[in-house]
């Protein structure tokens, strides 16, 4: 049986995307829309400040740096503070060139769906509705997407190693098995997925020909990173989102939705590749699931809260999707994002994935107790953020958490 090759994002990759991270908003407060100053290059991509928008979302997003980002826009004065209605430079040029390493432009064909795009652009199907803020799994013909920077999904093709692939996305071997979980490196197979996290600040790597930038006057409209969550609706007309039913050893069960795949459940719940083929023998191919099949995830179905495992929560009165993401050290899009579906109304069930969390720094703490939190070592958290001095953490600071795989459950104190 193949062995799916899912695990731990890069060091490097996870740094740079939550260099910002850990600069979320801090709140919103009116401002006037600022545009960026007109020296700015022309043909870079900009982007309209969204509510709950923050640097770090964008660094994700366009595979660019929270240094590069600031440098380009010198309005920003502290970069913990973006407001609805600003205008802000993204340091990467506007295109329509699909690019292995840079984000660009598609316009939706004939025939289209989120699945034959993402596998068009070796990239899962969730992580162009998430940057897009595609809630319905459906691709709309000749509206035009964001293609994010990544990450990408490489599935190995006859006579390729590690190194061709590499050298494909313009990076080294040793990136590649930091964000694969590969026990013998000279040992891939065809059809095997190789993971390739973002890589950050990149030289465009088109598929075919030269990057060329967008044509003058082309739309290209400023995605909403973050997906709408749905609104709540208490009262009688309010549904109860049914939880899984128990299975093996009192699993998870799941019900493919259009447009998911093995990766969307690797981090959904913590759990890798390997684990979910082992408990579902009837997958041939890791690569084909369908709308309507049932997975069985390696995790079992809890109530009880936990920082690194996922588990299900009832909605109470009084609960809004912000707080219940507050309550569980977690950004508000993350929780909505692995909700697809869900109403969050009084009563209902929903899901609290393994990760990312986002912890907020309180008075006292320093690493190693935080690390101690989520069962975790001090060097796991270096590796999430980018932390000057490790000695120096205040009160307020956030702290990005990445999420670890198939852990064991740590409960909140």
């Amino acid at each position: 049986m193949k062995k799916t090759t899912f695990a731990l994002l890069t060091a490097s990759a996870l740094a740079l995307a939550a260099v910002l991270a850990l600069v979320a908003a801090l709140g919103w407060r009116a401002a006037p829309a600022e545009a960026a100053p007109p020296a700015q290059a022309a043909n870079f991509i900009t982007v309209t400040v969204k509510v709950g928008d923050h640097l770090g979302k964008y660094a994700r997003l366009y595979g660019t740096s929270g240094h590069a980002m600031l440098a380009a826009n010198p309005q920003i004065k502290d970069g913990n503070l973006i407001y609805p209605g600003q205008v802000i430079t993204i340091p990467v040029v506007r295109t329509t060139t699909p690019s292995l390493t840079t984000p660009f432009y598609y316009t939706v064909q004939s025939g289209d769906t989120l699945t034959s795009i993402g596998r068009k652009f070796e990239m899962d199907p969730s992580v162009v509705a998430y940057a897009n803020g595609i809630t319905d799994g459906i691709a709309v013909l000749g509206k035009i997407y964001l293609i994010p920077a990544g990450p990408h999904q490489h599935f190995v093709l006859a006579g390729e190693t590690l190194r061709v692939i590499a050298g494909q996305y313009g990076t080294t071997v040793t990136f590649l098995l930091t964000g694969n979980n590969l026990p013998n490196p000279d040992l891939i197979y065809v059809g095997q997925p190789i993971f390739i996290p973002i890589i950050f600040d990149a030289k465009p790597v088109p598929l075919s020909g030269a990057a060329t930038p967008a044509p003058a006057g082309t739309t290209t409209p400023g995605p909403s990173p973050t997906p709408k969550p749905p609104t709540a609706t208490p009262g009688p007309t309010a549904t109860r989102t049914p939880v899984p039913t128990p299975a093996i050893g009192d699993f998870i069960v799941v019900t493919v939705r259009s447009g998911e795949s093995l990766l969307t459940y690797v981090y959904r719940y913590g759990v890798t590749g390997s684990s979910i083929r082992a408990v579902n023998p009837q997958l041939t191919d890791p690569n084909i699931i369908f709308p309507g099949d049932f997975l069985v995830i390696p995790v079992p179905v809890s109530f009880t809260p936990s920082r690194t495992t996922p588990f299900f929560y009832v909605v109470a009165s009084g609960d809004t999707t912000a707080s219940i993401a507050g309550k569980f050290e977690m950004d508000l899009e993350v929780l909505t994002a692995h909700n697809p579906g869900a109403n969050f109304a009084v009563g209902s069930t929903i899901l609290v994935p393994a990760g990312p969390h986002l912890y907020t720094v309180i008075a006292g703490d320093d690493l190693k107790g935080i690390a101690a939190k989520y069962g975790t070592t001090v060097d796991f958290l270096l590796t999430g953020n980018n932390l000057p001095n490790p000695d120096l953490i205040f009160p307020g600071q956030q702290i990005f958490i990445p999420t670890q795989y198939n852990a064991v459950p740590k409960g909140y104190n």
